[in-house]
């Protein structure tokens, strides 16, 4: 198993006494808790607080490119080379980004706006948090190939997470 795999089991362990987390960072549920109290699809995106607002980003992108990539392996193209090039951008090696970004993806901020969360603060945050929603795409789909494509996505951003998180202490 996987390092994403074994951080997401812990992490279903935490939602059977606060299911609300599922919010955070899986995409097959319906919204439960906080959700339910503020309807944040109701709201403004550029109303709401920095951190909503990238972590909204950060999960609608996340499964965008899993459905993009579901999508692009129905039709025959290979999952495993779409998903290394989104981990090549997501990691921090090829974007040209001031985070992390996918490049075929809209960024969290126009381009010369500026940001107002320190950037450097942001990425491994971001990282932890696409590899989660990854993994838990990894968990759910019965296509070995499939999954296991998504698994070692999940896996690289969440170790390059922890490297990042690792050199901002």
């Amino acid at each position: 198993m996987t390092d994403a795999g074994r951080s997401l089991q812990l992490f279903r362990l935490l939602t059977r006494l606060h299911p609300e987390l599922w919010e955070l960072f899986h995409p097959h549920v319906p919204s439960v808790g906080v959700a339910e109290r503020y309807d944040l699809s109701a709201i403004d995106a550029h109303a709401l607080p920095p951190v909503v607002r990238i972590s909204r980003t950060v999960r609608w992108t996340a499964g965008s490119v899993a459905q993009a990539t579901i999508a692009a392996d129905l039709a025959g193209r290979d999952a495993g080379d779409i998903l290394r090039e989104i981990a090549d951008d997501w990691c921090g090696t090829g974007s040209g980004h001031r985070i992390p970004w996918p490049r075929r993806w809209p960024v969290p901020w126009p381009p010369g706006e500026p940001y107002p969360i320190d950037p450097k603060a942001l990425t491994a945050s971001v990282q932890a948090e696409a590899g989660l929603v990854f993994q838990s795409y990894a968990d759910s789909i019965a296509d070995e190939r499939l999954s296991g494509a998504f698994a070692e996505l999940a896996d690289r951003l969440t170790t390059s997470a922890l490297e990042v998180g690792a050199l901002d202490r």
